[in-house]
């Protein structure tokens, strides 16, 4: 079973609250965690390209429960779309859930589920009630997670999944135009996906882009966060890299031996699933390296140290690389690791993004298509 990503809650830790003067009050309930901390955050999409979203409230959680009362902040409409960032104090558990604060309401929020989600077993059921408003979004959020739990169960069931997700965002954004939750939960889904793929969650983002009202701050953020991914997938078609050995001699995509294919795998010392990898990526270059197979390992370590120290008591029998991470993940726009694509003679990126199995069947295809 593959992990539950949290990429899909990422730009929810960044959402906005513009100008967060009618008392609003948050109430949580969390059975599961007796101690913990609730912090409430806001940021503008600017502010999240800045990243310098701000904190507007903490409070601790006690016996499974937590309450706030906003006196302070100002409203410029009913609903101001801030994130609650939970954790317990060991701070094996964190989460960032979206909350549409409503002016003047009281809003409850009931989270259950820790310790399969722990498990990496189920996503977190979060309910929210207190206004017509935040039973909407419970059903929409709700929804979208009953979703995310069929392709969890079920991987193979993307497209009947994502068209579904699909679905729910639109119906949601026909009411709710300026939610910038909705769009924030897109965006997290979109960093996500292959472009090059079909898939009914960017055919609607690409729709929605063709029309989006200027006034509408997030559905133009998240327009703009398609155009780079897209200008991104297509800038790193060709494979194109700088990187140094133990020698710090200079390499680059120009100094790999003719093949008729390199695969290159991103990864780092400290990821134990790049290092679980290893052992399957030696048999796989000993049964088609001499068939036209090249391997090359680019480590993205902050510090080169890390990558020679590793290297030095694991060799590998192909090329072994250290590059700058900041770089390279933006050229070929990945977020985790290990990320390993295909490359042909030509230099043309024909895989990409291949994890464990895939590895293997994508060569094999490759091969087998001679």
């Amino acid at each position: 079973m593959k992990k539950i990503s949290h990429l899909f809650t990422l730009f929810i830790a960044f959402l906005a609250f513009t100008s967060c003067s009618s008392k609003s009050e948050l109430a949580i309930e969390v059975p599961e965690l007796s101690q913990g901390e609730i912090t409430i955050i806001y940021a503008t999409p600017d502010q999240i390209d800045s990243r310098q979203q701000e904190t507007l409230k903490t409070v601790q959680i006690t016996n499974g429960k937590a309450q706030i009362v906003f006196d302070t902040i100002s409203f410029d409409k009913k609903i101001k779309d801030c994130t609650m960032l939970i954790q317990d104090t060991s701070k094996q558990f964190a989460y960032g859930i979206p909350l549409p604060l409503e002016k003047g309401k009281t809003l409850t929020i009931k989270i259950s589920g820790v310790d399969k989600y722990l498990q990496k077993e189920d996503y977190l059921k979060i309910t929210y009630s207190g206004s017509k408003k935040a039973e909407e979004f419970s059903k929409f959020y709700n929804d979208l997670m009953e979703q995310n739990k069929i392709l969890l169960s079920n991987p193979e069931n993307t497209k009947e999944v994502y068209t579904k997700q699909a679905n729910i965002y639109k119906n949601y954004i026909e009411t709710n135009k300026e939610s910038g939750l909705v769009y924030s939960l897109m965006i997290g889904q979109l960093m996500q996906f292959k472009l090059n793929d079909q898939n009914p969650i960017i055919d609607l983002c690409s729709n929605l882009c063709l029309s989006v009202e200027e006034s509408n701050i997030w559905a133009n953020y998240l327009c703009k966060i398609l155009a780079e991914r897209q200008k991104k997938a297509h800038s790193s078609s060709i494979l194109s890299f700088t990187a140094i050995d133990r020698d710090e001699k200079e390499y680059t995509e120009r100094d790999i031996k003719p093949h008729k294919y390199v695969l290159v795998c991103f990864w780092a010392s400290w990821c134990k699933p790049c290092k679980e990898e290893l052992p399957q990526l030696k048999k796989i270059y000993e049964k088609y390296n001499s068939k036209g197979l090249e391997i090359v390992n680019i480590s993205v370590d902050l510090q080169p140290v890390e990558w020679l120290e590793f290297t030095k008591t694991n060799p590998l029998p192909w090329l072994s690389l250290w590059g700058n991470g900041h770089e390279l993940t933006a050229k070929y726009d990945f977020q985790t690791i290990p990320f390993n694509i295909i490359a042909d003679e030509n230099g043309k990126v024909i895989k990409r993004e291949l994890y464990k199995e895939e590895i293997d069947k994508a060569i094999e295809e490759l091969f087998n298509e001679e």
